[in-house]
């Protein structure tokens, strides 16, 4: 093989090497029916998923995927998820201001009121002593000093949940979330109520709160 040749035959080798994984990636996103074709600019985000993370561009609406709605209610079983909305067809997410914490159901029992809550944070461990809640104050001016956590999963995003989470613009929404379910006293109807929910680590602490409707 002459000097020349082997010089053409390196550079090509090094070449294809170079190329190949932005050729799988092209190829990939060609597949994808919901990508966007490769000859268009990115499109601008105007509305984002209600539990990405803030701070979000001005102007971003958030909006509630249909399949993680879909999900969600099976989450919560029957009665559907708690809703920021009057009672209605349109569903709002009862969640915190960090979108981290939200509030899945909300049930009146006989002398206490069992509370369902979601963490979007699928890196924090689900044990229920790493975990403190408090309502309302935890005591005094119709605050409760008895609530407690009574169980804590964690819960597996279905994949097309993630996917669809994925392309409404949540770069890397988590594999699993976490589910809290505690009880405290009874709380007053009509009435907008802060539950507070502090995690302990490992691998970070955690503090978030929402406020939330008891009808």
């Amino acid at each position: 093989m002459r000097r020349e040749t082997r010089i053409n035959f390196w550079f090509l080798v090094v070449f294809v090497a170079v190329s190949l994984p932005g050729a799988v990636i092209l190829f990939r996103k060609k597949l994808d029916p919901t990508a966007h074709r490769l000859d268009q600019p990115d499109p601008v985000l105007n509305r984002l998923p209600y539990m990405v993370p803030p701070p979000a561009p001005p102007g971003v609406r958030w909006v509630v995927p249909d399949l993680t709605q879909r999900w969600v209610a099976e989450l919560a079983g029957p009665g559907g998820p708690l809703s920021a909305a009057p009672p209605g067809p349109q569903w709002e997410p009862v969640i915190s201001g960090d979108h981290v914490l939200q509030v899945l159901r909300a049930d009146r029992e006989a002398d206490s009121m069992r509370l369902s809550l979601l963490v979007w944070d699928g890196g924090i461990e689900p044990r229920a002593a790493a975990f403190t809640v408090t309502v309302d104050g935890g005591g005094g001016g119709g605050g409760d000093a008895g609530a407690k956590v009574q169980s804590a999963e964690r819960v597996a995003l279905p994949h097309d949940v993630r996917r669809e989470l994925v392309v409404m613009g949540f770069v890397r929404p988590p594999e699993q979330v976490v589910r809290v379910d505690m009880t405290c006293g009874t709380l007053a109807p009509g009435a907008a109520h802060r539950v507070e929910l502090s995690y302990h680590g490992p691998p970070a602490p955690l503090h978030a709160s929402v406020e939330f409707p008891v009808r």
